[in-house]
C-alpha cells in the first residue's frame, strides 16, 4: 500500500466541510504524528514492559505482575495479544461477548488517528452508513477498513468532527487538540513542530 499523501487528506477534509486552513494544519500535524509520517495505519504491537507501564499507568500493577511472572526485564517485549487485551479489553465497548473475545487486540489503534475500541469503530461505521458510504461494511470488518488508506482518513475525519475538535484547532490551541486526539500530551513538542510545518505549507 502506498503512503497516504497530504493532498489526499486535504481533498477528503474539504469534501466534509473542513476548509479552514488553520484547522487543516492542526489535523495534518496530529495525523502526521499519530501515524509516524502517514506510514503506520495500525498500532505497533511491540511494547516493552518499561514503556507499557508509562503509557498505561492505570494498568501498571497488572503489567508489572505479568513482567514478574515472566521474569522479564523492562527492555523485554510484552506478550501479545495479552497486552492489548489487558489495557483495552474491558473498556471502550470491548468484551461485549465475554472476556476472551480478543476485542482489545482486534480493535487496537488504527488509521491516521489510531482509532481504538469497539465503540469508536461501531460509531464510525454507522457514520459511514448515514453518509451513504460502504453500506455493506459490518462491524467485524470495520477494523480492517480503518487500516486502509481511505478508511484511515475517513475514520480520522469522523473522530475529529464527532469530538468537536475543530473549534480548538481554529483557536490554535495545540494542547487542547492533542488531548482530544491522544487523551494526554504525549509527543506534544513534535505535534507542535508538525502543526507549525503544515501552517507554513498551507499559508496560515
Amino acid at each position: 500500500m502506498k503512503q497516504i499523501t497530504v493532498s489526499e487528506i486535504i481533498k477528503q477534509l474539504t469534501s466534509f466541510g473542513i476548509t479552514n486552513k488553520l484547522e487543516q494544519a492542526h489535523f495534518l500535524g496530529q495525523a502526521d504524528h499519530e501515524s509516524t509520517g502517514f506510514t503506520k495505519l495500525s498500532e505497533d504491537t511491540r511494547y516493552r514492559f518499561g514503556r507499557a507501564k508509562v503509557i498505561w499507568p492505570n494498568r501498571k500493577s497488572v503489567i508489572k505482575a505479568k513482567q514478574d511472572e515472566l521474569k522479564a526485564k523492562d527492555d523485554d517485549f510484552c506478550p501479545q495479544p495479552w497486552l492489548f487485551n489487558t489495557v483495552y479489553g474491558s473498556r471502550m465497548g470491548n468484551e461485549r461477548n465475554g472476556t476472551n473475545d480478543n476485542d482489545g487486540f482486534d480493535y487496537r489503534g488504527g488509521g491516521i488517528f489510531q482509532l481504538t475500541g469497539t465503540d469508536n469503530h461501531l460509531a464510525f461505521m454507522n457514520w459511514l452508513h448515514k453518509n451513504g458510504k460502504y453500506l455493506s461494511l459490518t462491524l467485524d470488518k470495520v477494523d480492517e477498513f480503518v487500516k486502509s488508506k481511505e478508511g484511515a482518513i475517513l475514520s480520522a475525519i469522523w473522530f475529529w468532527q464527532a469530538n468537536g475538535i475543530g473549534s480548538a484547532a481554529r483557536a490554535d490551541n495545540i494542547t487542547k487538540v492533542s488531548i482530544a486526539i491522544n487523551g494526554g500530551t504525549i509527543g506534544l513538542e513534535e505535534r507542535l513542530e508538525l502543526t507549525e510545518k503544515y501552517k507554513k505549507e498551507l499559508g496560515v
